[in-house]
């Protein structure tokens, strides 16, 4: 006999979205976290990330998007946490870019409001930002910053309100489905579950090893630096400066308000800024490197460029884990062969703003056998 109706492995940015679902579906869930949720070890720590709408990415990702939002909307209704900072986001690059085109394109077949500007209202409107002549950008206002460990917090606040159990530090060796439930093995023993979600980030591979060949986990470095003396950026949007094919995007967030009221010495007071991924691949096991002063040298490199007012000193760094896949898109659905073991892997880096839509989709893959949400681009089997 199953004692849980689903197993949740993982408990970051999906694994908390899946089990706040499953509680509110009136599920027995249990959520398996090998550390504890929002840990420095993965991908679901760092004070912010953005969310934004116009996906230049991939255009069937916005009605995700808009449902991930519709959700974090509702969690700080429901746990009276203020997750959102609507700042705006800012995607600027050459007259080419595949980022603002996209981004311009993807607003036009939803109807979201974005506004499409050129080089003289990118400078009146945002002058933190230097650039060229020929540059061209788009805005959307109704976007921003979520907060991750806040967010992940919320969701397992919910899920534990209807019952649902966690346990921390509990590391899952393997799983097993057969045909009445799926029995997942850990240090502690074994759990039998009627469904399984994998949620396991950067430790995808070691749980579903045909999956290994697709994944790729590097190590990206993040830095808040001061603005220099007598630039102001409280008021500044997130943004993103596509250089092209050749070099990676580099993308800032912007201070966060709630940071500066709440805790003066938190980072998130500050802009963020980071390149968009890397190739120094991690065992996830071992951890990524330390930030050293190539790291910090290279982002302060990058930030300068484009806006120089900001770029003063770095005031703290971090690591965090990118779990790529091929072609930067995500890998969502039924593990072949089964019926009843689920997942998420693959996130490259842009995953955390469409979390609770995919944590929605896995949950009701594991309790119904389908979901409403349009997720079929999502899976593997694209690479076949």
């Amino acid at each position: 006999m199953n004692r849980w109706d689903l197993i949740v492995i993982g408990t970051g940015a999906v694994g908390s979205a899946t089990l706040r679902a499953a509680g509110e579906a009136g599920a027995r869930v249990l959520g398996l976290e090998q550390f504890t949720p929002s840990n420095l070890r993965g991908s679901s720590h760092g004070h912010s990330r953005i969310f934004r709408h116009a996906y230049f990415e991939h255009a069937e990702y916005v009605p995700l998007l808009r449902h991930s939002t519709a959700r974090f909307e509702s969690l700080e209704r429901d746990t009276a946490t203020p997750l959102l900072h609507r700042c705006g986001v800012l995607l600027m690059g050459g007259p080419e870019s595949e980022a603002v085109r996209g981004s311009l394109d993807s607003a036009r077949r939803w109807s979201l409001a974005v506004d499409a500007l050129d080089a003289a209202a990118l400078r009146a409107r945002f002058p933190w930002f230097r650039v060229a002549d020929d540059s061209i950008g788009s805005f959307e206002p109704d976007a921003g910053i979520v907060r991750p460990e806040a967010s992940v917090h919320a969701a397992l606040q919910v899920a534990r309100s209807r019952g649902g159990e966690l346990r921390t530090t509990t590391r899952v060796h393997g799983l097993e489905e057969d045909a009445s439930g799926v029995s997942v093995h850990t240090a502690h023993g074994t759990e039998r579950a009627a469904a399984v979600v994998v949620a396991a980030g950067a430790w995808t591979p070691r749980l579903l090893p045909e999956l290994a060949p697709l994944l790729r986990v590097t190590r990206q470095v993040q830095a808040w630096v001061s603005p220099r003396p007598g630039a102001d950026a409280t008021a500044m949007p997130c943004w993103l400066l596509d250089r092209g094919p050749r070099l990676p995007a580099v993308y800032g967030l912007a201070p966060d308000p709630q940071a500066v009221a709440a805790n003066p010495d938190s980072p998130s007071r500050l802009p963020k800024a980071a390149l968009h991924g890397s190739d120094v691949l991690v065992d996830p096991d071992e951890g990524a490197a330390p930030v050293d002063d190539r790291d910090l040298a290279s982002v302060h490199r990058a930030y300068s460029a484009i806006a120089p007012g900001l770029a003063g000193a770095v005031v703290a760094a971090a690591t965090c884990l990118y779990t790529m896949s091929p072609d930067g898109h995500f890998l969502v659905g039924t593990r072949r062969g089964t019926q009843r073991t689920h997942f998420a892997a693959g996130l490259s880096g842009h995953g955390f703003k469409l979390s609770p839509a995919l944590g929605d989709a896995l949950c009701e893959l594991a309790l119904l056998g389908r979901t409403r949400l349009p997720i079929d681009f999502l899976s593997p089997c694209r690479f076949d």
